[in-house]
């Protein structure tokens, strides 16, 4: 992202003010460290792409919520998942949606034990969850 490629400069100035207070001017793509901005950050994110794009990251954030020991969700099973749903056509439309979700960094991928590529969302699972209630509605 692009606040990765500043050399910021930060002063501890305590204002003693309450944190909700001092931290509300914040942009979000800065606030980085909050389960609850970073919550926020992928709900703006999301809202900008196509419902298609929309509903494979909420099949990839249930699977996610519903296998909370595995290391994420290989590849070919969102595909085939994906597919069946009627949400992309091909593995190529499937790479768009993917390539713009990491890229915004909103899905990240790590090796499964048997060498497969699994994909997993780098949210707290309250926060996945308070993330596909708001989706929902």
């Amino acid at each position: 992202m692009v606040h990765t490629q500043f050399k910021w400069c930060w002063y501890h100035v305590p204002t003693f003010a309450p944190y909700k207070f001092e931290g509300m001017f914040f942009p979000l793509i800065l606030a980085h460290g909050s389960n609850a901005q970073s919550a926020k950050t992928v709900a703006i994110v999301l809202q900008s792409l196509t419902p298609n794009a929309q509903s494979v990251f909420k099949i990839l954030a249930e699977y996610q919520l519903s296998h909370p020991d595995e290391e994420g969700m290989p590849f070919d099973n969102l595909y085939t998942t994906a597919r069946e749903r009627f949400l992309v056509s091909s593995q190529v439309t499937l790479n768009s949606h993917l390539t713009e979700f990491k890229d915004h960094e909103l899905v990240k991928t790590r090796r499964h034990s048997d060498g497969q590529d699994c994909l997993y969302i780098p949210l707290a699972s309250e926060a996945l969850e308070k993330l596909l209630s708001d989706m929902s509605q």
